[in-house]
């Protein structure tokens, strides 16, 4: 495990930052920047911006309003601590997709974000 996987695993760094993103964030921006994380700033914006693909913009407006609506439910849910209605959707969905490969998570170059800002601000750049 690495530095910043250690820190990030910290307690009290992950209890704080719960309590600050549950504080200041509304469930609204939440899931519109998970939105464009998991789905807007992925494969979709390339089939978007290839014309002969025929998804347009009032395609992407609907596929993104679904996207995140759903989204902001989810974080509702988790947020809130309303695992029973958690439960549900899980179990509900869980056999859908279940030909799909594995899932693999991807962080999206956040740690390596993370580790760029540590060094820069402790002084150690490249």
């Amino acid at each position: 495990m690495s530095d910043i996987e250690k820190g990030l695993g910290n307690k009290r760094l992950n209890t704080h930052m719960r309590k600050m993103l549950i504080s200041t964030l509304d469930t609204d921006t939440i899931a519109k920047a998970i939105a464009h994380f998991a789905f807007r700033n992925g494969p979709i914006e390339d089939i978007h911006a290839d014309r002969d693909k025929n998804v347009t913009d009032q395609d992407m407006k609907v596929l993104n309003k679904f996207v995140h609506n759903r989204l902001a439910y989810v974080f509702e849910l988790i947020i809130q601590e309303r695992w029973a209605e958690f439960a549900l959707v899980v179990e509900s969905q869980k056999f859908y997709g279940s030909e799909w490969d594995k899932s693999e998570p991807d962080d999206g170059g956040t740690k390596e974000l993370i580790r760029w800002q540590l060094e820069v601000a402790t002084g150690k750049e490249d």
